[in-house]
């Protein structure tokens, strides 16, 4: 069972995307260094003497090494927030990630859906999370998994392995965000992505038949189309109408 930790909070984040983490471990390891280390398929991330040092995993499926800095990046940047935002807090309306109307009538008519693009993104950069600096280094659909890990893992409580003397210790620790606020940066992005569906969902009334994460699913007419298109080029939140295959 994982300890929680303060000994080793975090005041620097680098990225050394070519380095062998492995090389780093083992050197910190024979000079009896206390330190924390954590592996992924993606990335693996070693603490010592308050600086996070992230790596790229040899993992062939890990992130391009070319890219790790983007979460250094959004994790300043959602500090700055916080530090330029001192009475921020998280909104009391909470949404579900999934919603379904049960009293949908699928008696007549087609379903059909329109998925918004990089919502999450969009939203921490409209909410002042990340700079446009960020916002835009980030684009393109081969920073989508990225972009995504990079907001989910602010403020998250995660589980390192401990070395005490250089010594690993049997069980792992527990190292939770300096300020408890950024932890709800992420929530706080999510949920407005909700909101919106809950919204688009008003307009749609009972034509509504539900929404997931952040595509919309109703029945399919010009009329409901337009109130769809209307609502997201108005607030512009590109969008991708889904396409069915009517053979299937």
């Amino acid at each position: 069972m994982a300890n929680k930790s303060e000994r080793f909070s975090i005041v620097e984040s680098r990225f050394v995307p070519t380095a062998n983490p492995t090389v780093i471990r083992n050197r910190l390891m024979k000079s009896g260094k206390d330190f924390i280390y954590r592996e992924t398929k993606y990335m693996t991330t070693i603490v010592y003497d308050g600086v996070e040092t992230i790596y790229r995993s040899r993992d062939k499926d890990s992130f391009p090494a070319n890219k790790l800095y983007i979460f250094k990046n959004v994790r300043s940047e959602a500090q700055k927030f916080l530090r330029e935002n001192p009475d921020w807090e998280l909104q009391t309306t909470k949404y579900p990630v999934n919603h379904t109307n049960f009293d949908y009538d699928d008696s007549y008519g087609t379903i059909t859906g329109t998925d918004i693009q990089s919502a999450y993104w969009i939203i921490a950069y409209k909410m002042g999370i990340i700079s446009e600096k960020t916002y835009n280094t980030a684009q393109g659909s081969d920073w989508k998994v990225i972009r995504l890990a990079a907001l989910a893992v602010l403020g998250r409580t995660v589980a390192y392995h401990e070395y005490k003397n250089g010594l690993k210790q049997k069980s792992p620790i527990l190292i939770e965000p300096e300020d408890q606020r950024i932890r709800n940066l992420y929530r706080a992005v999510r949920y407005k992505c909700y909101e919106m569906m809950t919204e688009i969902a008003g307009l749609l009334g009972n034509d509504y038949e539900a929404y997931r994460t952040d595509c919309i699913y109703y029945r399919d007419t010009p009329e409901n189309r337009k109130k769809v298109y209307d609502y997201l080029e108005e607030r512009e939140f590109p969008y991708k109408q889904l396409i069915y295959d009517e053979n299937e």
